[in-house]
């Protein structure tokens, strides 16, 4: 069977989508005499836009390094403003999106991008189109593709993707009959089903129309990840992406081992905690170094805990590999000094912390796990041997309190010269978490679900909520979330500017706290590095 999988718009330029690269070796694999084709229209749309900017050869030249110094602050600045007009542009391409499947007029500029989208997509004359959709922001594009390939060709259309369990999936097959079905969850054991040629009523997890109506087949079993092939992303054109030197994702884990965060979804697209081993994990490493000719990484992982990295670190140095990593980290007690001292050391460059708040209550509250004191002593331990911190904080918490703001200002004070970047998030709620279950408990008054388009006359709505905070005297009142955020942004302003990092992309954050490259020279550098000029 020929099929494709595509990554659709529109998410970050910088972003190798890992998801098609590790389903297409599965494919192959599992289900001989199978063809997968990776088609990523992300990249293939924000290189369209460029290319019709009068600045955008410019911007592309910059980004992948053959133009300027990518880590000189003043060129980076420079050609961000470049990026963020064409990122105006994308954005407007997705809200063109949503009127084309509203069945309004759609703007020549994108019904000629989603034409040449639609193009890429069947060049391969594929019988089985796999669209993979990872965020909100993507799916009104997905949808707009399977009704424009459905308008040419007959070709069975699947969606799948971490998104589909954050939406209402009988609604989008309501509103966007285009779509033959979609796959809740993980994807390999349904995607290689479909490559067999089995019934769709044989498909793990799939959501799909028959004459009695929509059907939901029993989600995929939790299988193993020994033995699953490492993610192939050399059909993906890695120097093509805006970033200088290629940047992967990987992953260690699927799902998280903590699970009980009361305000986190991220555990509905998976079947339970799995881990790979060790050993193979750094392989995959280690291999795409030598095959892609990269030294950059960061983990797609909720988190890695100080004991597997403990591991993880020992094995990379025994290898003597030279990489660069970001993970995401629960700043608990393991976290010692020592144990990042080795971190550090194997090429772990910048963690990214579930910090969420200065509140002690509020950290109880929500579930975290953590303690304060705690997390001041892991961010400065880590700060001390050279990793660079961000602290990802929550704003606006259920139940928050001037008071707890005001805690978590005075935390924030504390840490700041160990934190190299922050992120500030206004609290969101999701149906299904605890706080959506227990909203009367906790004080929020539930208005509705968010919309994401509206098709065929069918709103096609996400998991988010719509909702307002009960005062003490029974009258509702918006969240406090933006308030806080702007009470934070106003305090930060206080503290000293933020850093160059903290407006840079995933990719790019961890290409400027990286070591000095031949490539890239140094950030500190004044001279022009004769690749980059």
């Amino acid at each position: 069977m020929r099929v494709v999988l595509a990554f659709p718009p529109r998410a970050s330029a910088t972003y190798v989508p890992l998801g098609i690269a590790i389903l297409a070796p599965y494919m192959e694999t599992a289900v001989p005499g199978t063809a997968v084709r990776l088609v990523d229209l992300n990249l293939a749309a924000w290189r369209w836009l460029a290319g019709a900017h009068p600045s955008g050869m410019d911007l592309m030249a910059f980004l992948s390094g053959n133009r300027g110094q990518f880590l000189n602050a003043e060129h980076t600045l420079a050609h961000k403003q470049i990026w963020d007009q064409i990122r105006k542009t994308m954005a407007h391409m997705g809200r063109q999106a949503e009127a084309f499947l509203a069945g309004g007029e759609a703007e020549p500029l994108f019904l000629n991008l989603l034409g040449a989208l639609t193009g890429q997509l069947l060049d391969f004359d594929p019988e089985l189109v796999g669209i993979s959709v990872l965020f909100p922001e993507q799916v009104p594009f997905a949808a707009a593709l399977a009704r424009a390939v459905r308008q040419v060709a007959g070709c069975r259309i699947i969606l799948g993707g971490a998104m589909m369990s954050a939406l209402d999936i009988h609604e989008l097959l309501m509103g966007v009959p285009e779509i033959d079905g979609v796959v809740e969850g993980e994807g390999e054991e349904a995607c290689a089903a479909l490559c067999a040629g089995k019934s769709l009523e044989a498909i793990p997890g799939l959501v799909f129309r028959d004459s009695g109506g929509i059907r939901t087949n029993p989600k995929s079993r939790s299988f193993s990840l020994d033995g699953l092939p490492a993610p192939d992303f050399s059909q993906l054109p890695l120097d093509a992406y805006f970033n200088p030197v290629p940047v992967l994702p990987v992953l260690f884990s699927r799902g998280c081992v903590w699970r009980r965060c009361r305000f986190c979804t991220h555990n509905f697209s998976f079947g339970g905690y799995r881990k790979k081993t060790v050993e193979a994990f750094v392989l995959e490493i280690e291999q795409a170094c030598r095959q892609y000719h990269t030294h950059h990484f960061y983990s797609a992982d909720e988190f890695i805990t100080a004991q597997d990295m403990d591991a993880i670190s020992t094995v990379i140095l025994a290898k003597g590999l030279s990489i660069n990593l970001h993970i995401l980290g629960k700043p608990v007690a393991e976290c010692t000094r020592e144990r990042m001292a080795l971190w550090a050391a194997a090429g772990c460059r910048w963690i990214g912390w579930g910090v969420e708040t200065g509140s002690q209550r509020l950290l109880d509250l929500i579930n975290k796990g953590t303690h304060v004191r705690d997390i001041r002593q892991v961010l400065e331990d880590a700060a001390s041997v050279g990793i660079a911190n961000t602290a990802l904080m929550i704003f606006g918490l259920p139940t928050s309190t001037d008071q707890d703001l005001i805690r978590t200002l005075d935390f924030l004070t504390e840490i700041y010269p160990h934190v190299h970047s922050f992120t500030a998030s206004a609290f969101v709620l999701h149906e299904r978490t605890h706080f959506a279950r227990h909203a009367d408990r906790y004080g929020l008054h539930i208005d509705g679900i968010q919309t994401l388009f509206s098709s065929r006359g069918v709103d096609v709505k996400s998991r988010r909520l719509k909702f307002r905070e009960i005062g003490s005297d029974g009258s509702l009142r918006s969240p406090r979330g933006a308030l806080e955020v702007a009470a934070w942004i106003r305090h930060r302003r206080w503290l000293g500017d933020p850093p160059l990092e903290e407006q840079l992309t995933t990719e790019h954050y961890l290409i400027h706290v990286s070591k000095p490259s031949p490539v890239l020279g140094s950030p500190q550098s004044s001279s022009a590095d004769p690749e980059l000029a």
